[in-house]
């Protein structure tokens, strides 16, 4: 195929690439989104050509697209394993295969009314395939709220309104309506509710609202809508939400969760009466997780063996933390001065371990070269 075809596929190619790459950041919702964009550009094809070439040109067009969304597929079966840490029942490859020739093709199919009947059922098929839980399908992925969803949201900010000071519903609804509509806002669906919901400013690069029913809590639907918010904003983009200060009781399950995400502390401040702090997160090419993970391995390394350092450590994350706050540790500054006296003493002296004689033998050539 060529001319139009060639432009036509590799526009296609470059969507399945995006979505999957922002999967890496966004694991829960990978799978969804790119059958999802199947649909929507298979409905844009079908308005457009459908009635303008003929049956086997169609057919071929199918087939192609086939062959092209396979190997990314294969990507996202393993980028949604991993995540879940749930190897697929059968092999990765096998698993793409029959989530391209089965799903895929029941969306490229002519016959889409037959799709749409059965896309709940369809949708649990992909969860038996991927090794996933069926009975909570719904837990585990959540969507752009939209107006049907404030009823549910306001029960749920009612439930935990002791979490909450200053908010005032009357002028939150009106407010939360007009953020759906800007997309700045997702939920989960469940039993005919809102058992989690964020929002977020995409101006001000924050999370404003973050919220778990009790009865829907330890099933990681706070982290999901944080991964999915934090993956509609560009890689190296900083972070922000405002929580409870340290030692806040009220707060220690919020900074706990946050810290466990890689968000650190950047300022305090007070809203409406009440003591808070900002932290903030450099978002990474893959999930929140990363960050954190990434906090463990440097902190073997760190002098005070402390995960969340923020005044003595010496890894690479502690002082990077301390660099971008200006405020680094006097911890850190004799760790530092006792490199440059070790340094200095290795100049003059030699390596420690080396001979007598050795040493001499660099002093000597360190005075020549100062000579």
């Amino acid at each position: 195929m060529t001319g139009f075809w060639t432009v036509f596929f590799a526009g296609y190619q470059e969507a399945s690439a995006r979505i999957v790459d922002r999967g890496r950041r966004n694991p829960c919702r990978v799978m969804e989104e790119f059958f999802i964009c199947m649909e929507r550009e298979t409905a844009a094809f079908r308005e457009k050509y459908a009635g303008k070439m003929h049956r086997t040109v169609r057919w071929a067009i199918r087939e192609h697209t086939l062959t092209l969304i396979e190997p990314y597929l294969r990507q996202i079966v393993e980028i949604q394993s991993a995540y879940y840490g749930v190897p697929t029942p059968i092999a990765p490859e096998a698993a793409a295969f029959y989530l391209t020739h089965g799903v895929g093709s029941a969306i490229l199919h002519e016959d889409s009314e037959q799709y749409l009947q059965n896309h709940t059922q369809i949708k649990r098929g992909i969860s038996l395939l991927m090794g996933m839980p069926m009975d909570e399908q719904a837990l585990g992925i959540p969507y752009p709220a939209a107006a049907e969803d404030i009823p549910g949201w306001m029960e749920l900010i009612r439930s935990l309104r002791q979490y909450f000071p200053g908010l005032n519903e009357a002028e939150y609804e009106p407010q939360l309506a007009e953020r759906m509509q800007h997309g700045e806002a997702w939920a989960f669906r469940h039993n005919g509710g809102i058992p989690a919901a964020i929002l977020y400013s995409q101006a001000r690069r924050e999370l404003d609202f973050l919220a778990v029913s009790p009865n829907y809590r330890r099933r990681g639907l706070a982290q999901k809508l944080v991964e999915t918010a934090a993956a509609q904003f560009p890689v190296e983009t900083t972070l922000s939400v405002v929580t409870y200060r340290a030692g806040d009781p009220l707060g220690a399950a919020a900074r706990a969760f946050y810290d466990a995400l890689g968000f650190a502390p950047v300022e305090q401040l007070t809203l409406f009466d009440y003591p808070c702090q900002r932290l903030s997160v450099t978002l990474p090419e893959g999930p929140l997780t990363a960050v954190r993970k990434s906090i463990t391995m440097n902190s073997e390394h760190c002098p005070c063996r402390r995960i969340n350092c923020e005044r003595h450590g010496n890894c690479a994350v502690c002082r990077s933390h301390h660099e971008t706050s200006k405020k680094v540790s006097a911890a850190c500054d004799r760790i530092k001065a006792g490199e440059e006296r070790k340094k200095s003493e290795e100049h003059l002296h030699g390596p420690r371990g080396k001979s007598r004689k050795q040493n001499m033998s660099v002093c000597a050539s360190a005075q020549q070269k100062e000579k």
